[in-house]
């Protein structure tokens, strides 16, 4: 009986210093990652503020402007951009090494084009 307890006592020991290093070690991870996420909510939080300031500031630009007259309006260039839009192309300077000309329109892309 005594050879078990002289391998048992030592194993138990083991036992107990691994369980108490896994925990200081992951215990350290945890609280590392604990500070990245407090980071990131910090910088969000900052981003969050400093959009709602812009936002702020636009709109009280905004609301101190005076209204155009309604014939100003038609005659100006956003209005009549909005009232016929128009598809602007622009061919890329690529090698097309054998395809033909890649053309984006205004949206940013390609236009569709029925396959036969």
């Amino acid at each position: 009986m005594t050879p078990n307890l002289l391998l048992i006592l030592p194993a138990l020991a083991l036992l107990a210093c691994g369980w108490f290093a896994s925990a200081w070690f992951y215990k350290r991870k945890l609280d590392a990652l604990r500070g990245q996420v407090k980071a990131i909510r910090h910088t969000a939080a900052e981003h969050a503020s400093q959009t709602r300031r812009q936002i702020g500031q636009l709109q009280a630009e905004l609301a101190t402007r005076p209204p155009a007259p309604a014939g100003q309006r038609a005659k100006h260039p956003v209005a009549a951009a909005q009232a016929a839009p128009t598809v602007v192309t622009t061919k890329l300077r690529i090698p097309d090494h054998g395809f033909e000309a890649t053309v984006i329109g205004s949206t940013g892309f390609q236009p569709t084009k029925v396959m036969d």
